[in-house]
């Protein structure tokens, strides 16, 4: 494989020597493929790939941030955007929709306060569970 993917000078049947990079036939892995990267997409490939009877591995690495977050599988989307986002933007929209439209459905109560500890739980723990399932 080393002498497949190895670059060349351009001149025919030349192969450059590669840098040594710590590589030896013995390393005791072996996959169909490997992917780099545990968001949406690596998750999609390597689950289609292992569908398809390939045995695969997906690195996936967060660096922490300067308060010490970092997360699981699934990527920025999953973990810290899209889909937390949506998840508050529709607690917003029902919170509205109860208030504004209660009265002419015959409901005098609006539901009370909004607690933001218990969306902000919810919200977490719906996001493990989309880790977990990865």
């Amino acid at each position: 494989c080393r002498d497949f993917v190895s670059p060349c000078d351009g001149k025919k049947g030349e192969v450059l020597k590669l840098v040594e990079d710590g590589h030896t036939a013995d390393h005791g892995y072996d996959y169909d493929l490997v992917v780099i990267g545990g968001g949406s997409g690596g998750l999609a490939a390597s689950k289609e790939a292992a569908s398809l009877g390939a045995k695969t591995a997906v690195l996936d690495f967060v660096k922490p941030s300067p308060a010490g977050t970092s997360w699981g599988l699934g990527g920025t989307c999953v973990n810290v955007g899209c889909i937390p986002k949506k998840l508050m933007h529709n607690a917003a929209i029902i919170k509205e929709g109860v208030a504004q439209d209660a009265a002419a459905f015959g409901i005098t109560s609006t539901g009370g306060e909004h607690s933001w500890e218990t969306m902000r739980e919810n919200v977490q723990n719906h996001i493990r569970g989309l880790n977990f399932k990865y």
